[in-house]
């Protein structure tokens, strides 16, 4: 059928018109009659032995309640979004900065703050381990929980290469890049008068968190209820528990509603950031630029805790040699523990790492070899159909990697010529990712549909952090049942489990069991198209209750690297131009091309939108973004201020390109968009700033010295290089 607010239309949002009339209820405003307020007691150092907490001082401010430490917390001792091996709050040990090590209740929030200051925690310094790269040597500092600085490994080797190749090893790295988002960790907890509690807070996984903090407090999950506050903005920070557990347990304790709300400073520290990489590649090709073998040694800082380490090394070890046919690869990726803030999962996930290293040692043995990039990319890109030079999983459901290049040089390059003293470079490189969990694990989610005469409401768990889903759930009922009103219950852990709103998974899996929900129901009254909702009495409703499960994976196998990990391919490609001042070492971003296969673009103004969106948030990354840690373990950023994001000034133009090549296997045909216009933006920007100065631009985000070039001609020479020897014997 056609509507215009159907499937491939773009109607308003659900959302839409509270968030710009401000009457959209984000967690940071939540208040309850009769409330404490909590503010978190964090350590001040990145390395100690806890011996005690003294609260005494604290316990003396106008206004003070109770301070919560460890010796609280009646279940378990530890939480972790995949492996639970984080504190509560410190038990015995401080392994980062900023870790809490207490949680302070008060009648004000301005008390509980002021005590938070006066709690006074004893610690012994330990030697702090800084550097990932020591991680795993025998005198490196023991971090890990089990004696181990080793989060995860993986390695693969297989195929054949020819000796006698040309090729070029290269060191790249990337920094420790924020989710940023506007509104900072906030939520409320209320005691249900039952021995139970109910939590409203800003989050990605419902069901996730609700076991997490049960688990934390000794209840069975149906004592505890986690509700959807208004999320201001994500991208993988609200995956782990922050506050969740703290506010809890406080209202439980205290019988009475716990709000808290965290600084800009604070909340920089308090979720995990994108983990910083250290990767070698050695990339080797025929001199018709046949790509022959590569080898990758890939080393990611998780800092103290797990959170999503493991699963951040699986994307990038699966997608380390990007979407190319190469005979011979061979990778190993480890991330390890450090006393560095926790790194965790952000839109990109790992992706994003080692697309910068892979096209930026393509561009490396393009010039090494003397070939066009672009003509390098398109000899070695795969087809639909062959399998991915790691996992040997086929590229499947997905258009021609190589399409996305002409997409992209079907664009005008910009008009305007570079000013006086500046120097233009243009850069493309080309992403791939999946979407979905995937690696075997279940992938599906449930869905309520709820209809009577006067319109359909939809019961989804499945949190907006943003992204639209609601909006794309409502296209899809109203593609099946015809114009009909829709309304939205409020997301909740009561209602059937979604998973959570990540890995671009939830309009395949959400967007999935919406479809078939709303086809039982089309079928339940009567089958016609639209429906006739009018055909229900007064007071009858009919209820419809269904899941979808996407087609199953299979992790690889260990011994080989092979097998069948992914659901489904985000294949991405990027343009950008730059203008640089060779003397100063600033670059400005004049334009930035997006294309990126969504299989199908079930609102086209969203997927624009996530395109253009995600492209400025990587151009960040190259150029911005970047968490510091001193020397001390000390990370964080005292707010929007020390943290550089794009502002409006900064945003160029920016041209999104929707190519649909649908995977007939999924919902509508449509996959994730999400997170692929994160992925080859930072790494077409490094292409454009080397391209304009000649300079290695080795690392991520680029500073000034990177990009600043001397009068010595050769300085200003087109190389695309970095930091070992250009040629190695393949």
């Amino acid at each position: 059928m056609s509507s215009p607010s159907g499937v491939g239309a773009s109607p308003v949002r659900p959302d839409a018109v509270a968030k710009l009339t401000g009457e959209f209820g984000y967690a940071t405003e939540l208040h309850a009659p009769g409330e404490l307020h909590g503010a978190t007691v964090r350590s001040p150092v990145a390395a100690a032995d806890l011996l005690g907490v003294e609260t005494a001082e604290a316990m003396r401010v106008r206004g003070a309640y109770r301070v919560l430490t460890i010796a609280d917390v009646p279940g378990a001792r530890r939480v972790g979004v995949k492996t639970p091996d984080q504190p509560v709050l410190a038990d015995g040990r401080v392994r980062h900065h900023g870790e809490p090590i207490a949680f302070a209740l008060a009648e004000t929030a301005e008390a509980a703050r002021r005590m938070a200051l006066l709690v006074r925690p004893i610690l012994r310094p330990r030697p702090a381990l800084l550097d990932p790269e020591r991680a795993l040597d025998a005198d490196a500092p023991r971090v890990g929980p089990d004696g181990s600085n080793l989060v995860h490994r993986l390695r693969l080797a297989h195929g054949t290469a020819r000796r006698g190749a040309t090729g070029v090893r290269r060191r790249w790295r990337t920094g420790r890049q924020d989710a940023a988002f506007l509104a900072p960790e906030a939520g409320l907890a209320l005691p249900d008068g039952a021995g139970g509690v109910v939590l409203r807070v800003a989050t990605q996984d419902l069901h996730h968190d609700r076991a997490q903090i049960a688990a934390a407090l000794g209840l069975p999950e149906e004592r505890v209820r986690v509700e959807l506050a208004g999320v201001g903005g994500a991208f993988g920070g609200r995956e782990d528990i922050t506050v969740h557990v703290h506010l809890c347990l406080a209202a439980l304790l205290s019988g009475r509603p716990v709000r808290a709300l965290y600084s800009r400073a604070e909340s920089f520290g308090a979720h995990p950031s994108r983990h910083p990489a250290i990767m070698t590649y050695e990339l080797t090709a025929d001199p018709d630029g046949t790509f022959v073998s590569l080898a990758a040694d890939l080393l990611f800082d998780g800092g103290a805790y797990a959170s999503t380490s493991k699963a951040v090394v699986g994307v990038a070890h699966y997608f380390a040699a990007g979407p190319y046919r190469i005979p011979r690869v061979e990778i190993t990726t480890r991330a390890v523990y450090t006393n560095n803030p926790v790194a965790g999962a952000l839109r990109g996930f790992g992706a994003t790492q080692v697309c910068f290293a892979m096209e930026s040692t393509v561009d490396a043995l393009a010039a090494e070899l003397g070939l066009d990039p672009a003509d390098v990319r398109r000899r070695n890109l795969l087809e639909p159909g062959e399998p991915l030079a790691t996992s040997g999983q086929a590229l499947a459901g997905v258009a021609a990697p190589a399409s996305l290049l002409d997409a992209l040089a079907a664009v005008p390059l910009p008009a305007a010529t570079p000013a006086p003293g500046l120097r233009r470079g243009v850069g493309v490189a080309v992403g791939i990712k999946s979407a979905g969990l995937g690696d075997g694990r279940p992938e599906g989610a449930g869905i309520v549909l709820r209809a009577d005469r006067h319109g359909v409401e939809i019961a989804t768990a499945a949190p907006e952090v943003g992204q639209g889903v609601r909006a794309v759930l409502a296209q899809i009922v109203t593609e099946c049942l015809g114009p009909v009103p829709i309304t939205f219950a409020d997301s909740t852990s009561a209602l059937p489990a979604s998973g959570g709103s990540k890995a671009s998974r939830q309009t395949m899996a959400s967007g999935g069991a919406a479809l078939r929900a709303a086809t039982r129901l089309r079928q339940r009254l009567g089958g016609a198209t639209p429906v006739d909702l009018s055909a229900l009495g007064d007071g009858t409703s009919i209820v419809v209750e269904e899941r979808y499960d996407a087609p199953p994976t299979a992790a690889p196998d260990p011994r080989t690297g092979r097998g069948d990990p992914h659901i489904a391919f985000q294949l991405t490609a990027h343009r950008a131009v730059v203008d640089v001042n060779p003397a100063l070492g600033t670059a400005r971003v004049v334009q930035l091309v997006a294309a990126q296969d969504v299989g199908r673009a079930l609102n086209p103004a969203l997927v624009r939108g996530q395109l253009a969106g995600g492209t400025v948030q990587g151009a960040g990354f190259a150029l911005l973004e970047e968490i510091p840690v001193d020397a001390d373990g000390r990370g964080g950023a005292a707010g929007f201020g020390t943290y550089l994001l794009p502002a409006a000034v900064d945003v160029p133009e920016v041209i999104p390109v929707i190519v649909e090549s649908g995977d007939p296997r999924l919902p509508f045909g449509a996959k994730g968009v999400g997170e692929g216009p994160l992925i080859s933006s930072p790494a077409a920007v490094a292409a454009a700033l080397r391209a304009a100065t000649g300079r290695p631009v080795a690392r991520i985000p680029a500073h000034p010295e990177d990009l600043a070039t001397s009068h010595d001609p050769a300085a200003t020479a087109p190389a695309a290089a970095a930091e070992e020897p250009a040629a190695v014997d393949g």
